[in-house]
């Protein structure tokens, strides 16, 4: 076999360990509502209090609409807040409320909890 065919397998084996992941984290998610997305946006802005808008997609690496879509629902659940930028009227800034930081810590437990499923996965993957 050659170099190249090995390293192929390999990323195969990663991909599939990350699809799984993501999957298992998704099913995780499932009781408190939110969308492996969603958490993702809400963990952002739990460390990165009044985010503009376009940095939180451009960390997340989604395109603007994309997540325009996801903060609008997460504004409809009441868990962020949007208000134009106090510097840049253009410039759209987001917070979690109360809510919301309770259920960034719900996630957080959520993250910590599939993080550790990680390691049995990968032994086993190998």
């Amino acid at each position: 076999m050659r170099g190249d065919e090995h390293n192929g397998d390999e990323a195969l084996t990663l991909l599939e360990l990350v699809l799984r992941l993501e999957g298992e984290f998704r099913r995780s998610l499932e009781p408190i509502g939110v969308t492996p997305l969603q958490a993702g946006v809400i963990l952002f802005l739990r460390r990165h209090a009044d985010a503009k808008l376009t940095d939180a997609a451009a960390s997340l690496g989604v395109r603007l609409p994309t997540l325009s879509a996801v903060v609008k629902d997460l504004v409809r659940k009441r868990w962020v807040t949007k208000r134009r930028s106090l510097t840049d009227n253009r410039a759209v800034c987001l917070s979690l409320n109360r809510q919301g930081k309770a259920l960034a810590r719900r996630i957080k437990d959520h993250v910590r909890h599939v993080k550790s499923d990680l390691t049995p996965m990968k032994e086993a993957s190998s």
